[in-house]
């Protein structure tokens, strides 16, 4: 059995398998494991609900389903646009007193605009896993622009788990940025450090939109076609409208609408660190950045360094206005986490889906043909 209590960080690929040897997480293998993160799958049982919720201390998921169903359904029917449906997951956590967790959209649901929140027993928060906890694990999938149709065992949330937290602070970030080369331009040449680049606690990322022909790509709330979550070929015409590079280096975001744009900087994670965007920031405009915003070690940086930054992806919509967004402009903060020790299995390893490795430019997700 592994002493957690020396343990001091995030955990990474190795010490999951600890976990998962010990009966901490169950109804998970190692096909379930990302350098330092844990993929959740769908279960058969789902509910559709009147409305979102959360439980009060010591009351348990189970306990509100009197509340807030409407009625079972299934997952032979695609999820309606804007519906909120109550999933429970397949795996089960029994986690030592010092590991708690957080989860996050994976890339792919966050790029269709699937809202996904973890649930779980006595905890009166979204994403978030006490530590010690013992219990059911519950998704809240919202779709925000087209009908879904998914399958038990779908991966859509990601877990990662930790003993204490070890985000770095301003300086550290610097320090980190001088040393490791965390940015990139579109050349692979490294960014200097500069402290402009050092946003409270985080490294600051822009907007591109002048790299490429095409900048992003906008999709406004639909019924009238449904998306196969497991489907690899789709034309990504018949789900989102490409936007072409502005002349006047500009693009007016719609209150509604949801976007997917690409950072101007390539980013690099260095196998002992992990890296979180943050959701939303209204001091840089009343929007949120993105739904899937963790990057697990090697994203990036490669096996070896090998690559020399990669764009992050940006899941965008707006919550009060229309804005209007000039290329360049910072958009989104990159956190860096220590790790309790380098990840020993990187993202890109060919013995994972590192579906966005060497992603470039304002990508879709996985289920579009390029």
């Amino acid at each position: 059995m592994q002493d957690w209590s020396q343990i001091q960080g995030g955990l990474a690929i190795q010490h999951l398998r600890d976990l998962l040897a010990e009966g901490a997480i169950k109804q998970a293998g190692e096909q379930h494991l990302q350098p330092s993160s844990l993929d959740l799958t769908l279960s058969p049982e789902i509910y559709r609900l009147r409305g979102t919720l959360l439980p009060r201390r010591g009351e348990s998921v189970r306990e509100l389903l009197k509340d807030a169903v409407l009625f079972p359904t299934s997952l032979d029917h695609p999820l309606e646009l804007f519906g909120i449906y109550l999933v429970r997951l397949d795996q089960t956590l029994a986690l030592p007193p010092q590991i708690a967790a957080v989860t996050n959209n994976k890339s792919s649901s966050g790029r269709i605009n699937l809202q996904t929140r973890l649930l779980v027993d006595g905890t009166a928060r979204f994403d978030t896993v006490p530590s010690g906890y013992h219990g059911e694990l519950w998704l809240e999938i919202i779709p925000k622009s087209f009908p879904v149709k998914l399958s038990p065992g779908e991966r859509l949330n990601q877990m990662r788990f930790a003993t204490a937290d070890s985000r770095l602070t301003s300086h550290e970030h610097f320090a980190l940025l001088d040393r490791s080369e965390l940015l990139c331009d579109l050349n692979g040449n490294a960014l200097k450090a500069d402290m402009s680049l050092v946003d409270h606690d985080g490294i600051a990322m822009s907007v591109d939109l002048t790299s490429e022909d095409i900048v992003g790509y906008k999709c406004s709330p639909t019924a009238c076609r449904v998306l196969d979550y497991a489907r690899r070929d789709l034309d990504p015409l018949e789900f989102f409208e490409p936007i072409q590079r502005p002349k006047n280096r500009q693009y007016v975001l719609k209150q509604g609408d949801f976007y997917i744009f690409v950072t101007k900087e390539g980013l690099r994670v260095p196998g002992n660190y992990a890296v979180e965007m943050e959701a939303y920031d209204p001091s840089k405009g009343e929007f949120r950045s993105h739904y899937a915003g963790f990057f697990d070690p090697g994203f990036g940086h490669g096996l070896n360094g090998e690559v020399r930054g990669t764009p992050a992806v940006l899941e965008i919509f707006t919550h009060d206005s229309d804005f209007i967004l000039r290329d360049g402009q910072p958009i989104c903060k990159m956190t860096y986490s220590r790790l309790a020790s380098p990840a020993t299995t990187l993202y890109g390893d060919p013995r994972l889906a590192s579906n966005y490795y060497k992603q470039q430019g304002p990508r879709l997700s996985k289920h579009f043909k390029n």
